[in-house]
């Protein structure tokens, strides 16, 4: 592997007691449930390290964001876990309120407060500013430090995992912005520049773009310029050698209604190099047994990525809605059977990777309108389908006769 850049090491957090987290800290799948909140954390066993998938959502109006953030930061105290990627769903009005608090939370708890994070503005589905948050990250069998803040002038402060004969690099909220900080005027330039400003994050730390196993795309405008952002994306990637004949896979990939502030586009990053399969081998999972390459119908993203460490494989799943393997819009203006046929091209991936819904260990869930939401719950109701941890949100997706779609993360 390539030498890795200094870190920025953060003091060493103060040993403050953790209070006891009933039903959370036990081994039980189940979820916590307290006053309009519910924490779901997913622990998956390997040989070094485990690997943690933490959903916190606010159910209903009820819900505390301080007791919330409170018992996320216990979980992440309790269990050690040192955080990859932390994202934040809600309405910008409340970000630096909702921040502040989980700067406080994090500082009683001993934690670092200043892990970077993505927020994305939505309209949460089950009331109130604020959605909820997803942590993804390890806790290292040996205790040692293994996930990194690390400097980046490009695109702002990332985190590394150095793990066994590999390394993760996560580049979150990457947004379209000159070198003075200031963003171009309309969205194509910016977008230009976002993908740019990927690639100078990417070599700071001694990666490229062939290294992308994994891309998050908020579009504040989504339905207006969605066609224009895929011909940037692909131009950009065919320049830096992905999906061409011979060259790396594109990643999996989520575009979605989104924003953090008053950009036209952000992305979050995740890129994988290591030393060989023997250590970490990322698969791409080009098309599914009910779907077939996105790239025939002009968008360039592989329908998932699979990494598989230490005997287990965590799946991330791309951006999943009712299109058939021709690329076209199913079920259209039906919720219901719409949300069914998302549902089962996810499922149908997780089969053919060994798994099933009963595998996922996080998701985001994304609705064109309440009925949309409603529907949604419906049949997952009427279908019995297994419960597994999800943020919902109030977004426009890809296609103006796209109501549901939904990214989503399994360990099998």
């Amino acid at each position: 592997m390539k030498t890795m850049p200094s870190p920025i090491r953060s003091a060493a957090p103060v040993k403050t007691p953790v209070p006891a987290v009933a039903a959370i800290d036990s081994k039980l799948p189940a979820p916590a449930l307290w006053g309009g909140c519910r924490l779901d954390v997913k622990e998956s066993e390997r040989d070094s390290f485990a690997e943690y998938h933490v959903t916190a959502a606010i159910e209903n109006d009820s819900g505390s964001v301080d007791e919330l953030l409170g018992q996320v930061a216990a979980v992440l105290a309790r269990r050690k876990i040192q955080p990859i990627q932390e994202k934040f769903y809600g309405r910008s009005a409340v970000r630096a309120d909702v921040l502040r608090r989980r700067a406080d939370a994090y500082r009683r708890h001993g934690l670092d407060a200043d892990v970077p994070v993505t927020w994305i503005e939505g309209i949460p589905l089950t009331g109130g500013p604020f959605a909820g948050v997803q942590v993804w990250g390890v806790a290292p069998r040996n205790g040692e430090t293994c996930v990194w803040t690390v400097d980046n002038p490009a695109t702002g402060r990332a985190r590394l995992w150095t793990g066994r004969g590999f390394r993760m690099l996560h580049l979150p909220a990457v947004r379209g912005t000159l070198p003075d900080g200031s963003l171009p005027a309309g969205p194509t330039a910016q977008a230009q520049q976002m993908f740019t400003n990927v690639g100078l994050g990417l070599d700071a730390h001694g990666m490229a773009y062939p290294d992308v196993v994994r891309t998050w795309i908020y579009v504040s405008r989504l339905l207006e310029w969605y066609g224009e952002l895929n011909r940037v994306c692909t131009a950009h990637y065919a320049r830096v050698g992905l999906g061409i004949k011979d060259g790396a896979a594109f990643p999996a990939s989520t575009g979605i209604q989104g924003r953090m502030t008053d950009e036209e586009c952000l992305i979050d990053v995740l890129a994988l190099e290591s030393d060989g399969p023997a250590a970490a081998a990322a698969e791409p999972i080009r098309c599914s047994p009910r779907q077939d390459q996105s790239f025939n119908y002009g968008s360039a993203f592989s329908r998932g990525m699979t990494f598989a460490i230490e005997g287990r494989k965590t799946v991330h799943i791309s951006g999943t809605a009712s299109i058939n393997p021709a690329g076209a819009s199913t079920h259209l203006g039906d919720a219901e059977c719409q949300s069914l046929e998302t549902l089962m091209s996810i499922a149908a991936i997780l089969e053919a990777q060994g798994g099933s819904l009963h595998n996922l260990t996080s998701a985001t869930l994304f609705c064109k309108d309440r009925a949309a939401w409603e529907a949604w719950n419906r049949v997952m109701r009427l279908l019995q389908v297994p419960v597994f941890p999800k943020i919902c949100l109030l977004a426009d997706v890809c296609r103006d006769d796209l109501l549901v779609e939904m990214e989503s993360v399994a360990v099998i």
